[in-house]
């Protein structure tokens, strides 16, 4: 991508990384956050690269079934059905994700998950291997089970939300087939 510049909406890219509004304070270690004691806008930087994102739902596409991604999964428009990540996830501020989903990865929560429609969409699930962050933007009406959730301040979660504990892993849901 080049030096200081910018894309997919206006968001800050440094190098190859995406420098994303997360919330506020407390920051998430690593992350850039303002002078102390202040609140400040906190920074996810999400390099697709490091983070092997290799598909992308572009804002404005829809793609529904049963499908299986091989790699991270960058999610601007809306992807339905059942299916697995292998991989992080990030679903942007545009995308919307429905059905029932695994990941193999972390989980970036900056648009919604589950069904606009439906303010507890019980048929949308959503299982996290790794940590769900979910930003201020977020909104998950669906049910998301994971090994670790980090919510910013004004992330909105609706539907039910269960952590494993230590040692428990994953699948809750049956494998897709």
């Amino acid at each position: 991508m080049g030096a200081d510049a910018e894309n997919l909406s206006g968001v800050p890219v440094v190098g190859d990384a995406l420098h994303v509004p997360f919330g506020i304070e407390p920051p998430l270690p690593g992350s850039e956050a303002g002078a102390a004691g202040s609140p400040a806008a906190q920074t996810l930087v999400l390099d697709p690269r490091r983070l092997n994102i290799v598909n992308r739902v572009a804002t404005g596409s829809e793609l529904a079934g049963d499908i299986q991604f091989r790699g991270g999964v960058l999610l601007q428009g809306r992807l339905t059905g059942k299916g697995e990540v292998a991989g992080p996830l990030v679903i942007w501020g545009s995308g919307q994700l429905s059905g029932h989903w695994r990941v193999l990865g972390d989980v970036y929560l900056l648009g919604r998950l589950g069904d606009d429609a439906d303010p507890r969409d019980t048929a949308s699930t959503l299982e996290c291997q790794g940590t769900v962050f979910i930003a201020a933007s977020g909104i998950s009406t669906g049910t998301l089970f994971a090994s670790r959730l980090r919510m910013s301040e004004g992330a909105t979660l609706l539907g039910p939300f269960r952590t494993l504990p230590n040692g428990q892993t994953l699948p809750v849901l049956q494998p897709s087939a």
